[in-house]
């Protein structure tokens, strides 16, 4: 059956710049706000680190970051993690533990259900932010500091709060860790490896130094802004935040019956030395990998209506990443197809990016509205919005479903370092299920004589659970 290798996403939880959880996340992405904003002191001193001059030696001519309220408030001892050991806790344990919270509670997933299962956790994730705080801050060692700041602990935290028995694994392929934490976990689902997963990316911005670096590769945004699509593209802006999915097969899913928010289906591939330097992304694999992935989903390209971009906003980037998808849907779209990117709203979250825009193209499914790109007035001459078939997403527009009665999206991500990530995501209407169970569940009801009001109702309660 195809629902035994289908992989569904039944429960989301997130923190990102402006949003604690998915009803504000909403809120952003539909009013198209921008949540990146002026570093403030909390961070570090700006000023201490800037200078406009891109050549100027240990210098950031950045100012701003898409950032979360409050990174160093939480509840730490829901989570059994005393007020002396949280002293000592990155700050991204903090966001995946609160968002994986937030997603089992949407999915409507209990700690007793989870207790011993054979759920296995993977995040993606790259910054150390808070490592090297401890290291240049000369933080004197505890018991809890290795735990406190090392990446692994990232994932197995939460196998230890929840009793997780399946693996827990910190995977870090650049801005392409989350997708890639999602597609591992969807491959030890479809292999019987694991019953459920917990999986996405986190991101924490503290300390300057990876903004002195972006600045001298050039990658950073001298205007703080995620300019993607446009002419005006000049970088990228940072984010930070964490965005956690819950999966499950798809006919797990709905023997549960659970929420399903839609199906998931991943690939992987890399660049190689297709390209130069190292961090110059490759429009070929990009294209051949997106091939790939509709060939092996059985998913026909024709059926897509929205991508949603990596879009760092980077010249050479947006202008590589939409004409590879360009040559690979124009051969099949009968209209344009709208093109998006978080990052516009809330900065780029780097290892979090993947999980980050997946979450919003499943909110839009949701709510069946197409939210705005922002930054994008003034398209990229370069790209080749025409020929590719493509137009960026500007305003709030209704979503309506295909011939098949669908909503079908693609996500495209990838890292500096090569590693390429592409998602077809597919509505899902339980609907879709519910007439062949209906039939089953009235065929065993037909054995049945009712003989009370008692028996009414239990008989009714059957059913309600069935369905």
């Amino acid at each position: 059956m195809e629902e035994d290798t289908t992989i569904a996403v039944v429960g989301i939880g997130c923190i990102f710049p402006g949003a604690d959880n998915i009803e504000e996340f909403w809120r952003v992405l539909v009013n198209g706000e921008d949540h990146v904003q002026d570093i403030p002191p909390d961070r570090f001193n700006v000023d201490a680190f800037y200078d406009p001059n891109p050549d100027s030696p240990r210098k950031t001519y950045v100012r701003k970051a898409g950032l979360v309220k409050s990174f160093n408030e939480w509840d730490n001892k829901f989570f059994g993690i005393s007020d002396k050991e949280a002293e000592l806790v990155d700050p991204q344990q903090r966001f995946v533990l609160e968002a994986v919270h937030m997603a089992l509670e949407d999915g409507g997933i209990t700690r007793e259900r989870l207790n011993g299962s054979e759920t296995g956790v993977y995040i993606g994730a790259m910054n150390h932010d808070w490592d090297c705080l401890l290291r240049s801050a000369k933080q004197n060692s505890t018991n809890t500091t290795v735990t406190g700041a090392d990446s692994s602990i990232l994932s197995a935290r939460v196998a230890y709060f929840y009793n997780l028995l399946g693996p827990a694994m910190t995977i870090e392929t650049a801005c392409s860790s989350s997708m890639v934490a999602i597609h591992t976990a969807s491959q030890a689902l479809r292999n019987g490896e694991i019953s459920m997963a917990i999986a996405g990316g986190v991101s924490f911005i503290l300390d300057p130094e990876s903004f002195i670096n972006l600045s001298s590769a050039r990658m950073a945004s001298p205007t703080g802004k995620c300019h993607t699509f446009s002419k005006d593209a000049d970088g990228y802006a940072r984010g930070e935040g964490c965005g956690i999915v819950i999966l499950k097969k798809l006919a797990d899913a709905i023997k549960d019956g659970n929420k399903i928010w839609g199906t998931i289906f991943t690939w992987l591939n890399q660049d190689g030395h297709l390209s130069s330097p190292i961090t110059s992304p490759s429009g070929e694999q990009q294209e051949k990998l997106v091939e790939t992935i509709y060939r092996k989903s059985n998913i026909p390209p024709s059926s897509v209506q929205y991508i949603e971009a990596h879009g760092t906003g980077t010249s050479v980037g947006d202008f590589t990443e939409v004409n590879a998808l360009g040559a690979f849907f124009s051969k099949y779209a009968s209209q344009k197809i709208p093109i998006g990117s978080v990052k516009t709203n809330i900065g780029h979250l780097e290892s979090g990016a993947g999980a980050a825009a997946l979450i919003k193209v499943l909110l839009m499914m949701e709510k069946e509205l197409f939210v705005p790109s922002i930054h994008a007035e003034s398209l990229n001459p370069k790209i080749a919005f025409e020929e590719c078939k493509l137009k960026v997403c500007k305003s709030v527009g209704k979503w309506p479903e295909n011939e098949n009665g669908n909503r079908i999206a693609s996500i495209n991500c990838f890292g500096f370092g090569g590693t390429n990530s592409h998602a077809v995501i597919k509505g899902y209407h339980r609907k879709d299920n519910m007439d062949s169970q209906n039939m089953n569940t009235c065929l065993s009801l037909k054995k049945y004589v009712i003989l009370s009001a008692e028996d009414l109702i239990s008989l009714y309660n059957i059913a309600k659970h069935t369905i």
